[in-house]
């Protein structure tokens, strides 16, 4: 594997990024709420890494199809997408702790696991046998890449880089390089970029840049899609051609790891002074007690079902009734669907809060 990368471009994200590393790891969270943030994130990034692909599913119709609560309205091949991606992206997980070495062979596996019961014609865990157009979400090219006949060998070359454990470099520096090369090559008919973005997550993992599963790389880079796609541009070029500048790839893949740990942070925040405010409001009666929770849970994760809210508060279902048509009442939460597909969305009051964005855009 051949390319350049200027280390005095990259040395200050790197140093900011660590800053924020520390940072989550003396983080002091209510482990309830580090539950919950650890659960929002995973579904975001199921989200996030499936709809820059194209996927129209919303993050609540993932969450739904995740939890096996019902076939959300979504297409058949949508659902295996969001299927697919989750168990490659578990399979990560799994490998991330332990001394399994990254290889060909891995990334093969990633890539059976992305395209599961996708079709046969696009042979998962093979590589392509002929050209391969990059394209953007609306259809315009971003770069060429090689010819497929080259692909054997750039992958065992980029599978030895991988084996080595690339001395000089953090492991986001490797993590951005090996998922820029990755998507260079391009080496598989389709989830190209699903494979990537598992493999940066499966070095992150391993080498202490999960940051406590409390962060979606992805969603920041669905967000950021434009961007994203002319970074890569911009270290590539027109066409794939080894010793290529990763540069501006990795700088940007870097302050995008730290906008994601900015928004969690954020979220930290507004979470606390929400807290605040729903003691006041269950002091002066205008919501229950059990609210603290509801309410808290409903703004970290967007949207609560009544089961989500009897499960948090051990309330009866009469109870849970009552409780959620006060919170509506309130401004708090606001009705969406009907009956047993009936959920609860945020209600001008926690719209309103500081923080709620669902994720920082890029300063």
């Amino acid at each position: 594997m051949r390319y350049r990368l200027r280390e005095q471009d990259v040395a200050e994200p790197v140093e900011v990024l660590e800053k924020r590393r520390w940072l989550f790891e003396n983080l002091p969270v209510d482990p309830t709420h580090a539950d919950w943030l650890r659960a929002r994130a995973w579904v975001r990034t199921i989200h996030g890494t499936t709809r820059i692909e194209g996927n129209t599913a919303s993050d609540i119709e993932v969450e739904a199809l995740l939890r096996g609560e019902g076939r959300p309205q979504i297409s058949e091949r949508e659902a295996r997408e969001i299927i697919g991606t989750r168990d490659a992206l578990s399979f990560a997980d799994e490998l991330a702790v332990t001394d399994i070495r990254l290889d060909d062979s891995v990334i093969r596996e990633l890539h059976r696991r992305v395209m599961w019961n996708q079709s046969p014609l696009l042979i998962p865990g093979e590589y392509r046998k002929g050209e391969n157009r990059v394209i953007d979400a609306d259809g315009s090219p971003i770069f060429r890449t090689p010819p497929s006949g080259d692909v054997p060998e750039l992958m065992r070359d980029f599978a030895a880089w991988l084996g080595k454990s690339p001395s000089g470099h953090s492991a986001p520096i490797v993590a951005a390089l090996a998922h820029l090369e990755l998507v260079a090559i391009h080496p598989f008919n389709d989830g190209n970029g699903r494979t990537a973005r598992a493999v940066a997550r499966l070095i992150l993992t391993r080498h202490g840049y999960a940051l406590g599963g409390l962060v979606s790389l992805d969603a920041q880079l669905d967000l950021d899609r434009s961007a994203y796609f002319a970074a890569i541009r911009a270290a590539i070029g027109r066409d794939y051609q080894p010793n290529y500048d990763a540069t501006p790839f990795v700088a940007y893949f870097v302050q995008s790891l730290t906008r994601s740990a900015d928004h969690v942070l954020a979220r930290l925040r507004g979470l606390g002074e929400l807290m605040i405010d729903i003691r006041r409001a269950i002091s002066d009666g205008s919501v229950p007690p059990g609210m603290i929770d509801g309410l808290a849970f409903a703004w970290v994760n967007r949207h609560m079902r009544a089961g989500d809210y009897i499960r948090l508060t051990g309330r009866s279902p009469q109870a849970t009734t009552r409780d959620l048509a006060a919170a509506v009442e309130g401004g708090w939460l606001r009705a969406s669907g009907e009956k047993r597909g009936r959920f609860y969305v945020l209600g001008q009051r926690l719209l309103e809060r500081p923080s709620q964005g669902e994720i920082a855009s890029p300063g």
